[in-house]
């Protein structure tokens, strides 16, 4: 609904579809008014005054803006919306061409004239009032699309919304977003309220919000009262912006219009709701940044609405500035830091050409100081970010400022019972502070997140500086930081009594949002004005969280931290909370060591000491706890019968827990140790009992003491032990039912454990690369991002043998060897002859066998020296492979041949004994394909026959293909003899080995357990 306003003889300049009057500062579009800044409109008009020339910027400054000193931001951004305003680039349209160097040249062609024009413009509510437009932005929305969206399809049914959130938040933004996108629906249009301007003095005043309101429709009114009657026949849309310091007044007179103007469609902005008859509150979340564990490229990062608005807005201040995959980890850390807050993240891009991308990264911690320069055409109160919250801050009673500074000490979120504790004194009560809560929620102040058991609270990190700053000044600081370590220590020593009680999900819940509490309180406990004695307990009671969220390199710096400030105990010092401490502190110790360290004297003493206490403690549980830690400290080392003698101690002692899964923890660890020692079928039984056995508990406490799932553990040699036994398939689907549930459970050392000892090494025996690919990514992923030592160098082993896999010869096995290398520095030996028997016969197998044997023989000697039988099968065979290899002149090849026979027949040999199919199959295949170029294919045939017969699956895995495929090729010879006739060179036939026989030991090596007796240090304080 417009009324036409003739202009009389005017310029008139006219490009494209748009005609200029610069004399009257109007563009149209066609007939139709273009919206646009003031500021952009005057560098329209001096550009096309001088079309076809270049106008330096300098000259456009001042020309614009020619009594205030700005930045080329400014310009850049009038610049930017002035384009986007005219279509540029939109059919082939091209306006205004930035000349580098130099300035802007308007490159369209340009028609001048004078002519009498008539100007449409919006109609007055009444006759003779002046129109209303809306503000214009200068910057896209970005984020917001989908509640736009749903915000203009809800705004018809519900009448009256108010866009609630913190300052800078983007509320107003918003609310003109979604009015140019539903302001063709309302046939009297939009007009914009703006209550900023009423001052403190007037707040309580009616009858001036009336006359703002009045002035924005046109009309004149002496009370709100009035305002029903006066748009009783109106359909339009009413903008009520910045109303928290006027909400009674906004709300009376939001009710006065719904009442008397059904067509009349309200939306406000506040920073908290008005609390007014028929609102629908819709709360502005902030921009997204990536989740904290991913990892994106700068492409994937652009795509969070965050990082999208920095990104341009940089652009914007620094026009040098670039967005690659470099730039994506500060800008990620900045835009978090900046709790997504689309104001503070315009401050802080404009600040890019002072302090460049790291500097401001690193000067976020004082966020007031680095955000101070917004638009000069900002509002005040948000040209700064202290002035953004200055403005919320003035509103509060003297109650809720205190509780807002006291609740600044937290680092993370906390409790309702929490806030009481660290906020309340003897004149703030339980229910002063719970107001308040409420209050701080409803002004923005205040996060609250009322998912699960109860109410969860934060403060944006903006408001905590702030509010910090507040608490510093009023010099309560240092009490309420020591009410808040107590807090926590009070909080964790109770996590640790209910964490085998609960279930695991609903401790988690609980108790791991505290952890950047924890942080917090340790940093201020073991800082120059804190408590060390407090520190020491907080850690201490820390100790099952940091096991639960596997942050084991966290656990470890705390502990020793800890443990540095606790003189040492006599050997005969009582039992006591000292030595409680002392036990809990030193159990830590060791264990966090075994999974960021590897096997070290540290962790033997420190595990030593705390079995002592635990002993004189009679801790059952921290018995439990340290001799598992001895256990795998000797397991990794490779010492498996001793490992095999501390799981008998463990059981000892596992018999007076009430916990089945502590038997169940028994049973594996014999079973594991029987099975690397070579007895694969003693190995098998104890696990399989142990599964048997358990019962899956409500909770998962058995984490803190054993740091993985003992179900999901138990198939880590269940599914090795299945495929050498020959079951391929069954170890497969063990592997990934077991990762599976690793992953669902969300426990990193659990899935770290599956993926090193198990998932990769089955993946690679059964020779499915897919899924090796797969595991072994998964297994970098972890190790890299838990800081878990040993495992991230397991994961650069099965990388490069990955590579080698798929024929990268050269960096395959080069990183192969230094993967091992620096597994032996580390002293991690577990399945470590294996690793060095895969090694070896690549290294065969690329010409170099010399090298080969050398690493063959160092594996088969730690294998009889240590009584490490689980992989001598196929390290026997591997050593023929290499002698057949080698082309040492001083070895005739019959002498080779025979000697490569004889370890093919012992690898059999070594095979049935062990009742290990999978290693019997390879051994058949090696020596089957000698056989066959020595003229035996019969011999070959019978062999490879009758023990890929013995398989009842795993038909599609690469041994059983490869066997397949040389049974055929045997057949083939054998029905064409003349064409394979024996070579010259054969070496005499040794015997056929027996399935069943159990003499043949070419090799010279010890039977396995030849029941040597193996006996345990004893481990003092």
């Amino acid at each position: 609904m417009t009324d036409t306003v003739a202009s009389g003889s005017e310029r008139l300049l006219t490009f494209g579809p748009f005609r200029l009057m610069p004399d009257r500062k109007v563009l149209l579009a066609g007939d139709a008014p273009l919206r646009l800044g003031s500021k952009a409109l005057d560098i329209l008009i001096v550009l096309t005054d001088r079309a076809g020339e270049v106008v330096a910027k300098d000259d456009l400054v001042a020309s614009v803006w020619p009594d205030t000193q700005v930045d080329d931001a400014n310009l850049r951004v009038n610049i930017a919306a002035l384009r986007k305003a005219l279509g540029e680039g939109r059919d082939g349209a091209r306006y205004i061409a930035n000349v580098p160097g130099r300035g802007y040249c308007f490159v369209a062609p340009v028609v001048r004239a004078e002519a009498a024009v008539a100007v449409p413009s919006p109609a007055p509510l009444v006759p003779g009032a002046a129109p209303h437009a809306l503000p214009v932005r200068l910057t896209r929305v970005l984020g917001r699309a989908a509640l736009i969206q749903t915000l203009s399809e809800q705004l018809p049914a519900r009448r009256f919304v108010t866009l609630v959130g913190p300052g800078g938040i983007g509320k107003t933004t918003v609310a003109l977003a979604l009015a140019e996108a539903v302001g063709a629906r309302y046939a009297d249009g939009v007009r914009f309220v703006d209550f900023a301007p009423v001052t403190d003095a007037a707040l309580g005043d009616a009858s001036l919000a009336a006359s703002v309101l009045a002035g924005a429709l046109g009309v004149a009114v002496e009370s709100i009262a009035d305002l029903g009657g006066i748009l009783q026949d109106r359909k339009m849309l009413l903008i009520l912006d910045n109303c928290e310091h006027v909400v009674g007044t906004a709300a009376v007179l939001a009710e006065a219009v719904l009442r008397g103007a059904p067509g009349v469609h309200i939306l406000a902005t506040s920073r908290e709701p008005l609390l007014a008859e028929g609102e629908w509150v819709q709360r502005l979340a902030s921009l997204e940044t990536p989740p904290v564990t991913a990892m994106v490229d700068a492409a994937q990062a652009l795509t969070y609405s965050a990082i999208a608005l920095f990104v341009e807005r940089a652009s914007a201040s620094v026009g040098t500035f670039t967005f690659g995959d470099a730039e994506v980890p500060l800008v990620i850390e900045i835009c978090r830091g900046l709790d997504g807050i689309p104001l503070a993240i315009e401050l802080a891009a404009a600040r890019l050409d002072l302090f460049g991308l790291r500097g401001l990264a690193e000067r976020l911690h004082d966020r007031f100081a680095l955000l101070v320069r917004g638009r000069r055409t900002a509002l005040p109160r948000h040209q700064t970010l202290r002035a953004t919250l200055d403005w919320s801050y003035e509103l509060l009673p003297p109650v809720e400022r205190s509780v807002l500074h006291r609740l600044a000490v937290f680092a993370g979120g906390f409790s309702m019972e929490s806030a009481v504790i660290v906020a309340g004194d003897a004149l703030l009560t339980r229910t002063d502070i719970l107001v308040a809560l409420s209050n701080l929620v409803a002004k923005s102040l205040l996060v609250a997140d009322v998912g699960g058991d109860g109410p969860q609270y934060r403060l944006l990190e903006m408001t905590r500086a702030y509010a910090l700053e507040k608490l510093s000044a009023s010099g309560e600081l240092p009490r309420v930081l020591r009410r808040h370590a107590e807090c926590h220590r009070d909080l964790l020593v109770r996590a640790e009594q209910e964490w085998d009680q609960r279930p695991t999900a609903e401790w988690l819940e609980v108790y791991g949002r505290q952890i950047d509490n924890l942080r917090a309180a340790l940093i201020w406990a073991f800082g120059p004005e804190g408590d060390t004695c407090l520190g020491v307990a907080l850690t201490a009671a820390a100790v099952p969280l940091w096991m639960q969220l596997s942050l084991m390199n966290e656990c470890r710096e705390a502990v020793r931290r800890a443990l540095e400030t606790v003189p040492p105990l006599p050997a005969d010092a009582p039992p006591g909370p000292e030595a409680d401490a002392a036990m809990r502190l030193l159990s830590a110790l060791g264990l966090s060591l075994i999974y960021t360290k590897g096997p070290a004297p540290e962790i033997r003493a420190a595990l030593g000491q705390a079995l002592t206490l635990a002993r004189r403690l009679d801790a059952v549980d921290y018995q439990l706890r340290a001799l598992w830690g001895l256990y795998v400290e000797t397991f990794n080392e490779g010492r498996y019968a001793q490992a095999l003698e501390i799981s008998d101690r463990f059981r000892a002692v596992a018999v007076r827990s009430a916990d089945p899964v502590d038997l169940m923890a028994a049973d594996r660890m014999r079973g594991f140790a029987l099975h690397l020692i070579g007895d694969h079928a003693a190995g098998r039984r104890y696990i399989e009992d142990g599964l048997r056995r358990y019962v899956r508990p409500a909770h998962r406490g058995h984490l803190v003491r054993y740091q993985y799932d003992q179900r999901v553990a138990a198939c880590v040699p269940l599914s090795v032990i299945l495929w050498i036994q020959g079951y391929p398939d069954k170890a497969t689907a063990m592997v990934a039912m077991a990762v599976d549930e690793a992953r669902r459970m969300d426990h990193a050392l659990t899935l770290g454990y599956v993926l090193s000892t198990a998932a990769c090494q089955v993946s690679f025996l059964v020779g499915d690369m897919v899924a090796a690919h797969r595991h072994v990514g998964l297994l970098q992923d972890q190790s890299t991002r838990y800081g878990l030592g040993p495992w991230a160098v397991l994961g650069r082993y099965f990388r490069h043998r990955l590579h080698w896999a798929q024929g990268d010869a050269a960096s395959g096995l080069a990183g192969m060897g230094a993967a091992l290398t620096e597994l032996e520095a580390l002293n991690f030996r577990l399945r470590h002859i294996g690793y060095l028997g895969e090694w070896a016969e690549a290294l065969g197998q690329a010409g170099q066998g010399r090298q080969g044997l050398a690493a063959i023989d160092r594996a088969l000697d730690r294998s009889e020296a240590q009584g490490i039988r689980w992989a001598m099968p196929e390290l026997l065979r591997i050593k023929g492979e290499l002698l057949l290899s080698e082309d040492d002149p001083d070895v005739p090849p019959v002498a080779a041949a025979h000697a490569a026979e004889a370890h093919f027949q012992d690898a059999l040999s070594w095979a049935q004994r062990q009742g290990a199919l999978s290693w019997e199959l390879r051994a058949a295949l090696s020596l089957g394909r000698l056989w066959r170029r020595q003229g035996r294919p019969a011999d070959a045939h019978a062999l490879l026959t009758e023990v890929q017969g013995r398989f009842t699956e795993g038909f599609q895995t690469a041994d059983l293909i490869a066997a397949r495929d040389l049974v055929a090729s045997l057949s083939q010879d054998m029905a064409h003899p003349a064409a394979h006739g024996a070579s010259d060179s054969a070496a005499p036939a040794l015997p056929i080995p027996s399935v069943l026989s159990a003499d043949v030991n070419p090799s010279g090596l010890r039977e396995p357990w030849d029941g040597e007796v193996v006996t345990f240090p004893g481990i003092a304080c």
